[in-house]
């Protein structure tokens, strides 16, 4: 199996490396410079993250993969470079820069890279709403009907 690597970035801070300067309100990533290609395995690189989002930098050479795992966040992945193949169950995506897919929350995928790629991916964590209800939805899957007869009636 191969290893993945994850680094911590920050904020880029001066400019005499060709990085551009932050202030405290808001935070430029220069994702050119931050990329890094390691032919051991798959370089995963967290740019931010907050209490409800993360945002990761991944840089794969052509052959590398993520084996098949899941999320419990909602991701968005989008293809800054090179070429990806992603498994989703039982569909095969080709994605090529440019390409923004949209992936829901513990649905199997894999990763293979067919050229050296970056890819930018955005994980959003579910809504403490939106986990109550999904979590009262699998425990208890009433028809809408009864729902609302339980509910003091129709709409």
């Amino acid at each position: 199996m191969e290893q993945q690597e994850e680094e911590q970035v920050g904020p880029t801070q001066g400019s005499e490396s060709g990085k551009l300067t932050s202030p405290g309100h808001f935070k430029v990533f220069d994702l050119a410079a931050s990329a890094t290609f390691r032919s051991e395995g798959p370089v995963t690189r967290t740019l931010w993250e907050g209490a409800t989002a993360r945002l990761l930098l991944l840089a794969l050479k052509a052959g590398q993969q993520l084996h098949e795992h899941r999320t419990s966040y909602e991701a968005l992945i989008q293809v800054l470079s090179g070429h990806l193949l992603f498994t989703l169950e039982h569909e095969r995506i080709s994605m090529r820069a440019g390409t923004l897919l949209h992936l829901a929350p513990h649905v199997a995928h894999s990763v293979e890279a067919l050229q050296d790629s970056l890819f930018l991916i955005t994980l959003i964590a579910p809504s403490a709403k939106r986990q109550a209800e999904a979590l009262a939805t699998a425990l208890a899957p009433e028809s809408a009907a009864e729902r609302q007869q339980e509910q003091g009636g129709e709409e």
